[in-house]
């Protein structure tokens, strides 16, 4: 008998490429910022280079974009998974990892401003 593996797609709302520019951060004493690799109306995946601290309890979220400075601040969250990426880069000592975060109830300014990235700061879905 051939047992074939099936993915089943688990996510409840379509992902979309984020342009380049914009950046994540959790902020506490080990703050972590990185590019935005994909974003939803639910959650987003970010990428960040692995400092070897010991992680603590975040307390903030935000989304900045490049020059403009802060655009999403202060948004709920929880964090679905944190993994080390595969570096492309042999010679490379950095660790670079990928987090996945899920909105927690946003505002609905937040909201508002969230639907306003997703049309104004994407590039088609992911």
């Amino acid at each position: 008998m051939n047992m074939t593996q099936v993915s089943v797609e688990r996510r409840q709302q379509p992902r979309f490429k984020v342009v380049e520019g914009v950046f994540a951060a959790l902020v506490n004493h080990n703050s972590k910022l990185g590019q935005i690799k994909d974003i939803s109306k639910i959650g987003l995946a970010f990428r960040y280079i692995d400092s070897g601290d010991e992680p603590g309890e975040t307390s903030e979220l935000k989304i900045i974009i490049g020059m403009g400075g802060v655009y999403l601040d202060k948004l709920p969250f929880r964090k679905v998974n944190d993994f080390e990426i595969q570096n492309e880069y042999s010679f490379s000592s950095l660790k670079i990892r990928q987090i996945g975060l899920q909105f927690g109830k946003l505002a609905p300014q937040q909201r508002t401003q969230l639907e306003h990235f997703i049309r104004n700061h994407t590039a088609g879905e992911a």
